[in-house]
């Protein structure tokens, strides 16, 4: 009887130490689906919204809206989410998860244009942030968040895009 309860209690502790490892392992993994959502969503609309008329001068200028559109196409459909704000903002995009997998994500889209001193062609550099609240997979967190502790964590990436036309 007293093996059993050892047994017991073993299992107890083991679980209650590896939850919190797993959803560790859950955060990393849905940190390297948004970084790479964001990245690929980035290649998507960098060649399509390139201004045609300035490519002849070798300057990398992007119409604005047009990488908001293409963006937003390519990140809802890696992230299986809809787009609630489309056409009232090029610079912050909203998003909402079509499957409640996440909690609703947020864009930021900034746009910079310079003048590369030494080629003397425009360059355009887009930085990109998603900003997310992290919904919790293991029961203890979910468990912990619905009682109201302070267990909140935002997944966040940024990635930065440099768009320049080479001859």
């Amino acid at each position: 009887m007293k093996n059993i309860a050892i047994g017991v209690l073993i299992v107890i502790l083991a679980s209650i130490l590896i939850e919190p490892l797993v959803e560790l392992l859950n955060l990393g993994r849905e940190n390297i689906i948004l970084g790479t959502a964001l990245s690929n969503s980035a290649r998507s609309a960098r060649d399509r919204s390139l201004e045609y008329e300035f490519q002849r001068n070798l300057d990398a200028k992007v119409n604005e809206d047009k990488f908001a559109e293409y963006f937003s196409d390519a990140f809802e459909a890696a992230m299986n989410v809809t787009h609630t704000n489309p056409g009232e903002s090029n610079r912050e995009l909203e998003f909402r998860s079509n499957d409640g997998k996440y909690n609703d994500f947020t864009v930021r889209l900034d746009f910079d244009e310079e003048t590369d001193p030494e080629r003397e062609q425009v360059v355009t550099k887009v930085t990109m942030e998603a900003v997310s609240d992290y919904k919790f997979k293991t029961k203890y967190l979910k468990l912990a968040a619905a009682a109201g502790e302070d267990v909140d964590y935002q997944l966040k990436e940024e990635r930065v895009l440099v768009l320049t036309i080479t001859n």
